[in-house]
């Protein structure tokens, strides 16, 4: 028998206690462990998304990717890069070694393409892998005693949305699917013969009574608050309504332009 069992032996209350004392230092240690059921992991991978509407798959590798993958060339820790050139869109992929901190690699990366000389029109979207970012519960809603789908959408929106984003620990909530209005405009090939006009003459005209815009900034208690000019259309009359082109010229008393509205 080895000295340190004879001892054990020998004082048995002692030993009693050292183990009792061990094991209630193990579950105070255990309930102190921080667990995650999903813990925050940043992969180091970043994405580049360019669209550059109307170009060729060539113009977009000479004019959008090569200037991309510049940008992102010069930044520490790269490992490798791989791109997609195609007709209207530039893909870039970028890998990082692990360690890298992804959130100032990504900021690096944003302030490079701001100077990286890109057509104009071309406005890069640069994410980073987050697995966090995919939702963890997914929900679907339909209706009952004769609801329709689109005032199920509605409650959804209004009601039920807002409630789970209030609830704790919660970081977005986002309802998808449903009735959404849409209005569609059909064009009338006689009256556009007629009066001149063309359909890129009225998409242009939509398109510039739809916009927000910035208008400057006001001051207002030593600070600097935008100010935004909004129109969006309300209603189906707003847009039929709308002169999209004039014919002829003003008579010179008792007559006006007469709108040439091709659309119905």
């Amino acid at each position: 028998m080895s000295r340190l069992t004879e001892l054990a032996v020998k004082n048995r209350s002692v030993t009693i206690l050292l183990t009792f004392a061990i094991f209630v230092s193990g579950i105070y240690a255990w309930g102190n462990l921080q667990q995650e059921l999903l813990p925050n992991i940043d992969f180091p991978i970043i994405t580049v998304v360019a669209p550059y509407p109307g170009a060729g798959a060539k113009d977009v590798t000479d004019q959008v990717t090569k200037p991309i993958e510049r940008a992102i060339g010069s930044i520490p820790r790269l490992e490798r890069t791989q791109s997609t050139s195609a007709n209207s869109l530039a893909l870039v992929v970028a890998q990082f070694s692990y360690g890298t901190n992804v959130k100032d690699a990504r900021a690096s990366i944003e302030q490079n393409l701001a100077s990286a000389g890109l057509p104009t029109g071309v406005t890069p979207t640069v994410s980073a892998l987050d697995i966090n970012a995919s939702p963890v519960i997914v929900a679907s809603i339909s209706g009952a005693n004769g609801v329709s789908l689109d005032q199920v959408a509605a409650i959804v929106r209004s009601e039920i949305v807002p409630q789970v984003q209030s609830l704790q620990g919660v970081s977005n909530a986002d309802a998808t699917g449903g009735l959404a209005p849409r209005i569609q405009i059909t064009l009338d090939p006689a009256k556009l013969a007629a009066t001149g006009i063309s359909t890129a003459q009225i998409a242009g005209v939509l398109q510039a009574n739809n916009l927000t815009l910035p208008a400057g900034s006001l001051g207002a208690d030593g600070q600097s608050v935008p100010v935004s000019t909004t129109h969006t259309f309300s209603s189906i009359d707003e847009i039929s309504n709308l002169v999209v082109g004039v014919k002829g010229l003003p008579a010179a008393a008792g007559g006006g332009a007469t709108g040439a509205a091709g659309a119905t």
